[in-house]
């Protein structure tokens, strides 16, 4: 079959419209005109874009979190206000922290008490008598030694009895024994712990006492101060609430750049790329428009509501301070252009064996003519091979071809 042909209707009578370029066809055998509408292929611009919506949000912000578990007993600022540096922004309470507290103190000192022994030894007190019974013995021992010299000279001479020196000798072991179970009391006393349970014991008071500073600083962490002057953009908790540590509490916003986070859902990922054209609308103003880049591309896909969608982000351009965070926002993003480009509308463009193809009104007949196509939007498509600028196209080719 020939790449152009005549498509042949019998027609009867062709009367031409003067809205545009819409001759009415009168079909043998219908009693209503078939109307032909037409558009002609111009040459301008023509965008891809992908339409979604998307929140505004800082790019500078402070998160605050909940440095311990508790109640929320007071905030002092209401989302929206100013917040300077160093003023209390919310006071917790935190009645287990305080518990704890006190528990740690006590098991703190007892593990002080019972070191004291292990770590600097048996108290002076106990070493001192133990010292004064010692020398009180080496004292007796010392006389003893004298006396029984002395009585065993006597006893040489005959001055003395046999049984006198033995029961000297007598007094003189005991003494000796005592004296030598004296001092290895005193040994005893001193080398009483080994090295290894000083130093446990040692590590204990240690470990006792971070704990006891850190429950110290956590209950000073009642009292949460704004750590940067800005504005309080997100407050995430109610007056009364219990919060647990680590818990996000508040957002500051540091004035200055604003961002766009764009919700894109799951199929027209895969045309955002970085530095595409950014279009964003606000309902609060619906007379302006505000336009931006994109910065990063989705790197994941998540669900939100419904959807699927990937967070792409956005800079916005001269930074407007129309714009606050967390508003909502429509969004379009470019995602292919060209410029001098043919033009037609999407619904001129019909699939004809297999191949793109429009229908060009010929007088009383109408021609097939196929075409190559390259860009697609919703509303319309760009030829690229087939027809010329100026030439008309037939917007209902479905009804015609099937001779209605």
């Amino acid at each position: 079959m020939p790449m152009d042909r005549k498509y042949r209707l019998p027609i009867v009578l062709t009367v031409q419209i003067l809205i545009g370029s819409f001759p009415a066809l009168f079909l043998s055998g219908c009693s209503e005109p078939l109307q032909i509408s037409t558009a002609t292929a111009e040459i301008r611009e023509i965008k891809v874009i992908a339409n979604t919506n998307g929140i505004i949000e800082p790019v500078d912000s402070i998160g605050i979190y909940a440095p311990i578990d508790g109640f929320i007993r007071t905030i002092h600022s209401s989302e929206g206000s100013a917040v300077t540096r160093g003023q209390p922004l919310i006071r917790l309470d935190a009645p287990q922290t305080r518990i704890s507290l006190a528990e740690a103190k006590a098991s703190l000192f007892e593990a002080r008490r019972q070191a004291r022994v292990v770590v600097a030894g048996p108290p002076k007190e106990e070493l001192d008598s133990l010292e004064a019974s010692i020398t009180e013995c080496a004292l007796q021992l010392q006389q003893i030694s004298g006396d029984l010299t002395t009585e065993e000279a006597l006893y040489k001479k005959g001055a003395v009895s046999k049984e006198a020196v033995n029961r000297l000798k007598n007094q003189q072991e005991l003494l000796e024994i005592r004296a030598e179970a004296l001092k290895q009391k005193k040994e005893n006393l001193q080398t009483r712990y080994s090295d290894e349970e000083k130093k446990w014991e040692q590590d204990k008071i240690a470990e006792l006492t971070d704990q006891v500073g850190l429950l110290q600083r956590q209950v000073q962490d009642e009292s949460i101060p704004v750590p940067e002057s800005g504005l309080l953009y997100s407050l995430q908790v109610k007056q009364g609430s219990f919060v647990n540590r680590g818990q996000l509490l508040a957002h500051i916003y540091l004035p200055g750049r604003l961002r766009l986070r764009a919700y894109v859902d799951e199929p027209d990922l895969g045309r955002i790329h970085k530095g595409q054209t950014v279009t964003i609308e606000w309902d609060g103003m619906p007379e302006k428009q505000w336009t931006g880049v994109v910065d990063t591309p989705a790197e994941q896909v998540v669900a939100l509501n419904n959807r699927s969608v990937g967070h792409v982000l956005c800079s916005l351009d001269s930074q407007p301070k129309e714009l606050i965070p967390d508003i909502n926002v429509k969004v379009e993003i470019t995602t292919d252009r060209k410029e001098n480009a043919l033009v037609v509308p999407r619904s001129a463009v019909f699939s004809h064996e297999g191949k793109s193809a429009v229908l060009l009104p010929d007088g009383a007949q109408t021609i097939i003519k196929p075409v190559d196509i390259g860009l697609v939007t919703y509303d319309e498509i760009e030829i690229l091979k087939g027809i010329e600028a100026g030439d008309s196209v037939v917007i209902n080719p479905g009804e015609i071809l099937a001779g209605k």
